[in-house]
Parts: structure tokens; C-alpha cells; sequence
């Protein structure tokens, strides 16, 4: 493990080195998030978990070498972090799982050495009786050669003496029997509670595991299926989805036509499959027109397309429309092929914020 963790260090120089674009936060912190696993008990009590992180985070290392600020090397680098803090909190299951079984050992070696105080205790509580009683004889014939009346006043007062004493030895057998039972009371605890943080410690990484893998599969098959529906594709400001303005309004409208329709409906089932981000709608027109139509109408056609949305169930309060007008062409203006290009309407699907550690 010693050697693997040399290993992931050379390789995370090579690329700071190696490569002068700065690395993404993602990444950033999948790498922090390994090397505090790799030193703490992951290392010698979960070595095939730390292993499925440190290869995790090398396909991350190696998609931030060939797309540096790619979408899957964030993502990559999202799931090398999971599993590098998966590595970790086993290795801590497992660390207390030890120290557990170790309370428990030191719980019966403390029982056993009560049970052989207590035989020890009555057999010198009865070997004093047995030597007290023998004292009280001896006594009783020496006084007996004295005067009757003396001896008995002894006798009595030794009677008296020993009663007290009794007492006193009973109270403290019954106050330390007491405080016994309060202790084999508070271990009882203890140990039913570290069982119970336990199996909660595993359920809970054993949902952990399950979520990830699941919202893996859903956000892959999602994006599949986006890519399948209209041009997708990645820019600085997130996933863009461009749905051509000729297939959802009829020239000049911002109705929906029912072509339309059908097609935001595979939209909105893909974008649902996803873990919910943030969403932006986007109107744009070409030139034809004054501004001030054009800026308005493309603010009509993104309310059109993101209310449809929020109907067919995303989160309202995740989804912004806005009209971008005629000021963001991605072809001429000059060509009817052109404008028809610039008359679209954009879905901005913005990147998952990073978790804070």
C-alpha cells in the first residue's frame, strides 16, 4: 500500500508538472479526498477499497490530461472521490469493529476477575468469623476463672462490639455490591450501543454505494438519451441542448406547435432520470425584425418551453427562462440556412455544485 500511495503521488506531480492548465475543483478535491484515505486505517484495514479509489481517480487523472475542463473528467473525478471516501469510512467500520471486539474482551476479563474477588471475599469473611468465634471462647474461659459478673459485662460488651461491626461490613458489602451492578450496567450499555452505531455505519455505506451507482446509470442513460433527441454539447457554462426554433414555433408565434410538444416530452423524461440541477432556458431570434420584436419574442418562446417543463414535472424554482434576442447568432444572418440556425432555442443544463468536505 506504501508503495501505491508513492505511486498516485508521481502520477498527481506529473500532471501539476506536466500539464499547465489548472485542475478542476472537482478533481482538486477527489485528490485530497485519496490521500486522506490512504492515511488513515483504509490503508492496512480496507487495501482493495483504497485500490478501487486510486484507480478511480487515475482514469480521472488521465481524462484531466486529455480534456482538461471536460464534463467527464469532472465526473470521473466525482466518482474517484466518492469511492476514495467509501475506502475511508470502511476502513473506520473496521477499525471500530476492533476496538468493539477489544471492549468486549476486557468486559468478560473484568467479570470473570469479580466472580474470583467475590469467592476470595467469603472465604476470608468466613475464615475471620471462623478465628473471631474461637477468639470469643478463649476469651470466655479466661473470664470465666475471674468473677461471673465481670466476665459477662466482657462478654456483652464484645457481643455489642461485634454486632456493630457486622453492621458496618454489611452496609459496605451492599454499597459495593451496588455499585457493581451499576457498572456490569453502564458496559450493557456501551456495548448495545456500539452495536447498534455499527449496524448503522454499515447500512448507511452500504446506501451510500447504492446511490452513486444508481445515479451513475441514470445520469449516463440521460444523456444519452439528450444526445439522441437534439444537439448536445459541452461548454464552459454546462451542458447546452439546441432544439431548432422551426420544429417548436411556426414563424413569428410563441405557441408550441404539437410536434413540439411530443419532442419536450422526451426532454423533460430525460431531464428527470437526473439528479435535479439548475436549468436555463435560452430563446434566440435572427435578425429580421427590430430588436426590441426579436428580444421579446425570444422571451415568449423560452417562458413557453420552460413552462411546458415545469408542466411535465421539473422543479419550477430550477429552471430560468430568458431572451437572448437576435445578440447571440451561430451562424450569418445573411442566408436563410443561417437564420434558421440562429432561431433556436437553448436548455443550459448547469454543472452539479461540488459538495463541501
Amino acid at each position: 500500500m506504501k508503495k501505491l500511495q508513492i505511486f498516485t503521488l508521481v502520477t498527481l506531480a506529473a500532471a501539476f508538472t506536466g500539464c499547465a492548465t489548472v485542475a478542476p475543483p472537482e478533481l482538486v478535491n477527489a485528490r485530497s479526498a485519496y490521500q486522506q484515505a490512504s492515511e488513515g486505517p483504509a490503508q492496512q484495514l480496507a487495501p482493495a477499497e483504497l485500490h478501487k479509489a486510486h484507480d478511480a481517480l487515475s482514469l480521472a487523472e488521465q481524462s484531466f490530461q486529455k480534456e482538461a475542463d471536460s464534463y467527464k473528467t469532472k465526473d470521473l473525478a466525482y466518482v474517484a472521490q466518492r469511492k476514495s471516501e467509501q475506502a475511508g469510512a470502511i476502513g473506520s467500520m473496521v477499525a471500530d469493529n476492533a476496538r468493539k471486539d477489544s471492549a468486549n474482551a476486557d468486559f468478560q476479563m473484568k467479570q470473570t476477575e469479580i466472580v474470583k474477588q467475590g469467592k476470595q471475599d467469603l472465604s476470608d469473611s468466613q475464615k475471620r468469623t471462623a478465628d473471631a468465634q474461637a477468639e470469643l471462647v478463649r476469651q470466655a474461659e479466661i473470664k470465666a476463672a475471674k468473677e461471673k459478673a465481670d466476665a459477662d459485662y466482657q462478654m456483652q460488651q464484645a457481643a455489642i462490639a461485634q454486632g456493630k461491626k457486622e453492621l458496618i461490613d454489611a452496609e459496605s458489602r451492599a454499597a459495593a455490591t451496588q455499585a457493581e451492578l451499576v457498572k456490569q450496567a453502564e458496559l450493557q450499555v456501551a456495548k448495545e450501543k456500539a452495536d447498534a452505531d455499527y449496524q448503522l455505519q454499515q447500512a448507511a455505506i452500504a446506501q451510500g454505494q447504492k446511490d452513486l451507482e444508481d445515479s451513475e446509470m441514470r445520469t449516463a442513460a440521460a444523456l444519452s438519451e439528450l444526445a439522441s433527441i437534439a444537439s448536445l454539447k459541452e461548454e464552459e457554462r454546462g451542458l447546452v441542448l439546441t432544439l431548432s426554433g422551426s420544429i417548436l414555433f411556426r414563424s413569428a408565434e410563441s405557441t408550441l406547435m404539437s410536434p413540439a410538444r411530443v419532442k419536450l416530452d422526451q426532454v423533460a423524461k430525460a431531464l428527470l432520470a437526473i439528479r435535479t440541477r439548475n436549468l436555463i432556458v435560452e430563446g434566440h431570434t435572427d435578425s429580421r425584425g427590430t430588436k426590441n420584436y426579436n428580444q421579446g419574442l425570444s422571451q415568449r418562446r423560452a417562458d413557453a418551453v420552460r413552462d411546458y417543463l415545469v408542466q411535465s414535472g421539473y422543479p419550477g424554482d430550477h429552471i430560468q427562462s430568458r431572451g437572448r434576442g437576435e445578440d447571440s447568432p451561430i451562424a450569418s444572418n445573411a442566408s436563410a440556412e443561417g437564420r434558421s440556425n440562429n432561431r433556436r432555442v437553448e436548455i443550459v443544463i448547469e454543472r452539479e455544485p461540488v459538495a463541501r468536505q
